[in-house]
């Protein structure tokens, strides 16, 4: 083998090894943006169930609920969530929710 073989064969080792790094990179974006997606959804869906069900409770409560609600769903898909995290999707969620009525 010569040289210009060896370089190659270098180049395409790096080539390789980059186009893995970026493919798994683009894996963990895409996957954090579905989770997202997956959170978003679970939480309005729990606001609304929360919301038609629980009809006599109100604030801290119906929180608590939706709360249990989503974090339930959630376990089922295998995505963990902080309370923190889960308490200002679901305050968005309600606001999106008010915002319907309002329009």
């Amino acid at each position: 083998m010569n040289i210009a073989q060896y370089i190659n064969q270098i180049i395409l080792m790096v080539v390789l090894a980059l186009a893995a790094f970026l493919g798994s990179q683009a894996k963990k974006l895409y996957q954090q943006y579905v989770t997202t997606e997956i959170k978003q959804s679970v939480c309005r869906t729990a606001v609304r169930f929360v919301e038609q069900v629980y009809i006599d409770l109100h604030g801290p409560e119906k929180l608590r609920q939706a709360m249990v609600r989503a974090s339930a769903i959630l376990l089922e898909y295998g995505i963990t969530i902080s309370d923190t995290e889960l308490i200002a999707m679901l305050e968005a969620a309600v606001n999106e929710f008010n915002d319907s009525f309002r329009k």
